[in-house]
């Protein structure tokens, strides 16, 4: 009697670990499915962001270009600007390329304060968006720019000369740009795209001839008038 006893309890016993290993394997795959979930869960949210920032539209990125501003931490530029210099010259094409196929109006106030040079490149802008519609426009503008190696020179004290080369869809452009600072900001005193039948080709010089060496040039009023005569021949 009492082996029959003792046989019961060790089944009743063996039954009792089998039931909690049952439990606890499927508590396990309840838990995994939990972690796959959360898991995937997350995966859902990393794409959604990406695209939420892939699905930026131009109109935004240009209102960012065009509020972005570029300071020094001295008073006037040095070569240790380098990097922040060609990042300004950079967004400065990318807003103004940009904004030609867009069809939009943008501001240059946080990259050119001469307002000579301002007025000249916002009528300038705007005779590109008029030939672009027309289909008149021989180069390739747009947000989407590939820019080259770029070539920075001291010309004077608080005075650089940026040269940027770039191209878009395999149309070759560059950018050449004066640039100073003004209470720790960098700003453009004189700009010149170049490109053929462009704008700035017709109504201030062409290439051979066109020189960026001057940064009062646009305060010469007899010079600037002589500019914005030509922009109406352009017209």
């Amino acid at each position: 009697m009492f082996l029959y006893k003792k046989a019961k309890l060790r089944l009743f016993i063996v039954l009792i670990v089998m039931l909690m290993v049952f439990v606890i394997g499927c508590e396990a795959k309840s838990i995994d499915k939990g972690a796959d979930g959360l898991e995937e869960a997350t995966n859902v949210e990393v794409v959604e962001v990406a695209l939420k920032q892939t699905e930026k539209s131009s109109a935004q990125v240009l209102s960012e270009l065009a509020n972005q501003q570029f300071s020094i931490n001295n008073d006037e530029i040095s070569d240790d600007d380098y990097e922040t210099i060609v990042a300004f010259g950079e967004a400065f094409v990318n807003l103004y390329t940009g904004a030609v196929p867009e069809q939009t109006t943008v501001t240059f106030d946080n990259y050119i304060s001469n307002v000579n040079l301002h007025k000249f490149t916002s009528i300038m802008l705007g005779l590109e968006q008029r030939r672009e519609l027309k289909g008149g426009i021989g180069v390739n503008f747009s947000l989407d720019n590939e820019f080259q190696e770029a070539e920075l020179t001291k010309l004077d004290e608080n005075l650089y000369y940026l040269s940027l080369p770039f191209s878009n869809q395999g149309s070759g452009m560059n950018c050449k740009l004066l640039v100073q600072s003004e209470n720790k900001l960098l700003k453009i005193v004189d700009l010149y795209f170049g490109n053929k039948d462009g704008v700035d080709t017709f109504a201030t010089g062409h290439p051979a001839v066109r020189k960026l060496d001057n940064p009062k040039l646009w305060d010469d009023q007899t010079w600037v008038d002589g500019v914005f005569e030509k922009l109406k021949e352009y017209e």
